[in-house]
């Protein structure tokens, strides 16, 4: 298993190049869980910082704890205030279960990163029809549920559709105001956990509706060589050296590589939706994706993909300049 990817667990489609174990389809929570390698707990340890010379013992850090794995008591995951409150795996992974148990959701894809600091669960949601259709293609809608134990990230969850003929995500936020993200408040409690998991999958297909519309809007919309230089650009801005704004060869490559793939949809699959403001995004997200130089390869993107969001950023700015365009 690569050093990134922890454990990896998935049911239907091979994920990322493979990794991980394949479950059947329509597993529960639980099981996604157990065989994702992520049924073990985050213990809190006290904090201490070398030896007292009276007592040779430990000096307490007050007001810290350790955050470990019970299963591996080596690895210190993060070190957090004592009012850090923990949300185990399962109770974050499980939040869909209502949703998954009522056929409005099916979990696909679950695994931890960073021996643990960071974990995550794919589900795809059954919209009406279950997949949409966009200048000819086929198109899925999924919730990316993340959380970690590094001390810093809340309970997510991100709407995004992928393209399936590229595997391409598709998500940003949307110029009604509609989020691809919301933070989720963690609950015990089963009869809220089924309200919250109604509401995420409501929300979700408020989003998906508005974003498939937002899409074919741009597949009317033409996008001459001029208007996709001047957005790439903007995408891609000059950056201050010694004070004077400055094109270094870093972003004359993001910019040709971002143009080169707008321009070469007419020689490729993407021949459909080639010179429109569509086809523009897609151009974006193929190269936020699979594109953009990653520390750790292939499993470096992934993590961009469930964790980061500077390639949000860049979708959401390109969606906003192309819905203006």
């Amino acid at each position: 298993m690569a050093h990134l990817v922890d454990s990896l667990a998935w049911s239907g489609d091979v994920p990322w190049h493979g990794l991980g174990r394949r479950l059947p389809e329509n597993v529960t929570g639980e099981d996604m869980v157990r065989v994702a390698g992520l049924d073990w707990q985050v213990i809190p340890k006290p904090l201490f910082a070398g030896l007292d010379e009276t007592t040779g013992y430990g000096v307490s850090v007050p007001g810290f704890k350790a955050l470990v794995r019970e299963d591996r008591p080596h690895v210190t995951l993060s070190v957090v205030s004592e009012s850090y409150g923990i949300i185990q795996n399962a109770d974050a992974l499980t939040l869909l279960d209502a949703a998954v148990g009522e056929g409005s959701a099916a979990y696909h894809v679950a695994g931890a990163l960073d021996e643990g600091r960071q974990v995550f669960l794919l589900a795809e949601v059954n919209t009406p029809g279950r997949t949409w259709t966009i200048a000819g293609e086929q198109h899925k809608p999924y919730l990316l549920v993340t959380t970690g134990h590094e001390g810093t990230r809340s309970l997510v969850c991100m709407f995004t559709a992928v393209r399936v003929v590229c595997n391409n995500t598709l998500s940003a936020a949307l110029g009604d105001g509609k989020s691809p993200r919301i933070t989720i408040r963690h609950t015990r409690n089963a009869q809220e956990r089924v309200k919250q998991a109604t509401q995420v999958i409501a929300a979700a297909r408020e989003y998906f509706k508005g974003f498939s519309e937002t899409a074919l809007s741009l597949v009317r919309k033409h996008l001459s060589g001029e208007q996709a230089e001047a957005i790439t650009e903007r995408l891609f801005p000059a950056v201050k050296v010694e004070g004077k704004p400055t094109v270094t060869p870093g972003l004359v490559k993001a910019r040709g590589n971002l143009l080169a793939l707008f321009n070469g949809q007419y020689h490729n699959a993407d021949r459909n939706i080639a010179g429109t403001a569509w086809g523009f995004y897609n151009a974006v997200t193929a190269y936020t994706d699979h594109n953009m130089r990653r520390r750790g390869g292939s499993e470096g993107r992934m993590r961009a993909l469930t964790m980061s969001t500077a390639t949000d950023d860049v979708k959401a700015n390109a969606l906003r300049y192309l819905v203006a365009a």
